[in-house]
């Protein structure tokens, strides 16, 4: 009976609805094979290769990834997360390569944007792609963010084989355009962890290229080749630095004496820094004058950009002793001390002073420094327009020798002038003196502070005469005093500067390790520039070590997002650098 009924049924479908019915009949039975089958990804998979099913099978795909990664505690590394990487992420990237201009833009997106969260080798051919076709047809508009994508991933991976793409969407991707702005800080990031060898050559050429001022309203066309052409070239001298290429001193040095590359100049310095030994015959040749091309370069581009003051003897003095100064090797000792001496003008003696004073100090340049700063003007001013003698007496800290309190204190009470500049001056003076101070010299500080300190120095004063009494030589005191946390409030901040000179005064390498250790404690962004001083000064020939312990302590900061500590890390970063290359 009741089969007599399902085939009266199934023919009066057939004549009342024809085919549809049939149609009907089989979605409802591939839905019901659908239901049993699509709760796995081979289901899915299957399905990549059919135009109408892909998109839902890539966000059907995508689920299972992102299910599977919060099962296990977003640990991608877990046996779950690699079986479903076994079946899925082949078939994945060979989609995404051979249907890419079948997929609208969405799609095609979320699909690389998956592959790169795999961060899974077998996607090298998708992200390989994702390059190339950007490098041969660049976009603009934010939603095409392929190789935003694709640099994240190569950023982690590292395969070899996408170096060259990578570079070629690198030169086409124009930080101006809506895409740039999305993206190029994940490649900037990318390419400093690929940093590849065989990148030098090409990154070299890039930092060639003019760079145009905008100046006016009149400009606005100018602007984006701006904000490209720095893009380009601080990413390039940041790598060149990473890679170390000798062969870009020249490059990076023509950065630094170029007035419309100012914006890139730090990078460039910094760049100059990690290279090392090699930059030293350049930059001391410049320093004395004898680098007859990199001084035409100077004067024409100083002609080209209305600058010509930048283009004489003393502007090239004064860059070279900035590269000297920052990278900070003994080797540039002598030949500083030499131009110091014959310099002329208290403005380029005042730079000199102030570099050589950045090396770790001999007899010869402290002597050096003392002759300079006593033969400057008190009206002396040098770039940015800061008064030359109150720099110089905050940078004769920098030698983290307290048998030069006697002559600071002279030169607060000798140096000739009046008014709020000398006032100015002796406070510098007097600070300096403060953090140099061992405990049997406070009789002769306390003679000077009551004489002509301020508030602020009588408040210094009370600091150190109580730290030095409880401390007295003992670095243990001194280490324990700069991560107190109660020294981390601006009003007592002193105290933990002042541990930080007496440090660097008594202390030695397991010093350094030490304060390296307690820098996780020392969030105040004073205190932790003058650790990072003391770092370097305890470093005199540098450590790998120490440069390597930096490192990690920087990176660390930088994955919080945190800006506060990243910015607070800034002097560290220069630190670590300089440490590492005096060590080669």
């Amino acid at each position: 009976m009741f089969r007599s009924t399902r085939t009266l049924a199934s023919l009066i479908g057939r004549i009342v609805l024809g085919s549809a019915f049939v149609a009907s009949t089989g979605i409802v039975v591939t839905t019901q094979v659908g239901c049993k089958d699509d709760s796995q990804p081979d289901y899915w998979v299957d399905k990549l290769p059919d135009q109408t099913w892909r998109p839902r099978a890539v966000k059907r795909l995508e689920q299972f990834f992102e299910d599977v990664v919060t099962r296990s505690n977003k640990d991608t590394a877990s046996p779950e997360v690699k079986a479903l990487l076994d079946k899925i992420a082949a078939p994945l990237t060979k989609a995404y390569v051979d249907y890419y201009d079948d997929y609208d833009t969405k799609t095609r997106v979320s699909l690389i944007k998956l592959l790169s969260s795999f961060k899974d080798a077998r996607t090298e051919p998708a992200l390989k792609k994702a390059f190339e076709e950007f490098a041969k047809h660049p976009k603009t508009d934010k939603d095409n963010a392929d190789i935003k994508w694709a640099a994240r991933a190569e950023g982690v991976l590292k395969l070899p084989g996408l170096g060259e793409p990578m570079l070629q969407a690198f030169m086409k991707l124009r930080a101006s355009t809506m895409l740039g702005g999305v993206t190029y800080k994940d490649m900037n990031d990318a390419m400093s962890d690929v940093r590849q060898q065989s990148w030098a050559g090409p990154l070299r050429t890039m930092m060639e290229a003019d760079i145009i001022i905008p100046k006016g309203g009149n400009d606005k066309d100018k602007i984006d080749p701006y904000r490209d052409q720095l893009f380009w070239q601080t990413t390039a001298a940041k790598l060149l630095g990473l890679l170390k290429d000798a062969a870009a001193v020249e490059p990076l040095i023509k950065v630094m004496l170029d007035p419309a590359k100012a914006d890139i100049q730090l990078t460039a310095l910094l760049a100059l820094v990690k290279i090392g030994k090699p930059v030293l015959p350049e930059a001391i040749k410049l320093l004395e004058g004898k680098n007859d091309k990199l001084k035409a370069f100077a004067v024409r581009r100083a002609k080209e950009t209305g600058n010509e003051k930048s283009s004489d003897d003393e502007s090239f003095q004064k860059t070279a002793a900035l590269i000297l100064g920052t990278l900070g090797r003994s080797e540039a000792i002598a030949p500083m001390v030499a131009a110091l001496k014959s310099a002329k003008g208290d403005a380029n003696k005042a730079v000199l002073a102030r570099e050589l004073a950045k090396i770790p100090g001999t007899a010869d340049s402290k002597e050096a420094f003392k002759s300079a700063m006593e033969s400057i003007s008190l009206d002396t001013t040098i770039p940015p327009g800061d008064p030359a003698l109150q720099v110089l007496a905050e940078s004769a800290g920098q030698f983290y020798d307290s048998s030069m309190i006697d002559w600071l204190l002279v030169r607060a009470e000798k140096t000739t002038g009046s008014g709020d500049d000398k006032t100015a001056f002796q406070s510098t003076c007097l600070a300096t003196v403060l953090k140099l101070a061992k405990p049997n010299q406070l009789e002769v500080v306390r003679g000077a502070v009551k004489k002509y300190g301020t508030q602020m120095e009588k408040d210094f004063l009370g600091m150190a005469e109580k730290q030095l009494k409880a401390c007295g030589d003992r670095v243990q005191c001194y280490l324990s005093e700069i991560e107190k946390s109660e020294n981390q409030e601006q009003k007592t901040q002193f105290t933990a500067i002042k541990a930080a000179y007496m440090i660097g005064i008594f202390g030695n390498e397991q010093s350094r390790a030490e304060l390296i250790y307690r820098l996780g404690s020392i969030d105040n962004a004073a205190v932790r520039y003058a650790a990072a001083q003391t770092i370097d000064q305890l470093s005199p020939k540098g450590s790998k070590d120490a440069a390597k312990k930096l490192d990690a302590i920087i990176e660390a900061n930088e994955k919080t997002a945190d800006s506060n500590k990243i910015a607070g890390d800034a002097p560290l970063k220069q630190v670590m650098n300089r440490i590492e290359s005096r060590a080669d």
